[in-house]
């Protein structure tokens, strides 16, 4: 009878110690480039520096906007149950263009990642060790429980949650811009 129950028992106990995740490496390869954040050049279909027209033709009409002094916010809400937030900040050099380009691009959802496989849902501390963060001033965020993130010089911020320290947003901007939108971005 013990020669029918050792062979399996250890393979019971072997399939317990099998990782279930896939590496790191793995999951960062299936990463498409519609999904890509690419810190400093832009989210997916969209790029940092991108005529706002070409966002349009993209996403279509926007569920919601707000314009002042040159700059507009657009914003797109995912249709399920989730209503993801993909949201995109232009301005126009007055004087020199007279049109808007894309500076700067927010996605909630989970479904865009860096080549890493960071992006919203990570984890505070994750980020932090792949990034040199610095945390933005920003009362509005404060006040509705964001903590705002930036990586210096790497043109990517992080909205993150004040009491679970989990990235709810990720926004991808010049590497050379300041992370705040003279319009708010943040929801």
């Amino acid at each position: 009878m013990n020669k029918f129950w050792v062979p399996i028992l250890t393979s019971t106990l072997l399939a317990c110690n099998t990782p279930t995740d896939k590496p790191a490496a793995e999951s960062a390869a299936a990463i498409t480039p519609a999904q890509l954040i690419s810190p400093g050049k832009g989210i997916g279909q969209l790029s940092i520096g991108m005529p706002a027209d070409s966002a349009l033709a993209r996403l279509g009409r926007p569920d919601a906007s707000d314009a002042a002094m040159g700059s507009a916010l657009m914003a797109w809400y995912g249709k399920d149950a989730h209503h993801y937030r993909t949201a995109v900040f232009t301005s126009m050099n007055m004087g020199n263009e007279n049109f808007h380009r894309i500076k700067r691009i927010m996605v909630s959802s989970p479904w865009f990642k860096t080549a890493g496989g960071l992006g919203t849902g990570t984890p505070l501390a994750v980020l932090a060790g792949q990034f040199r963060l610095k945390k933005v001033a920003d009362a509005t965020t404060s006040q509705n429980g964001l903590l705002v993130y930036t990586a210096v010089g790497r043109g990517i911020s992080f909205d993150i949650d004040s009491l679970t320290r989990i990235c709810k947003a990720v926004t991808v901007h010049g590497a050379d811009e300041p992370a705040a939108a003279y319009i708010n971005m943040h929801e």
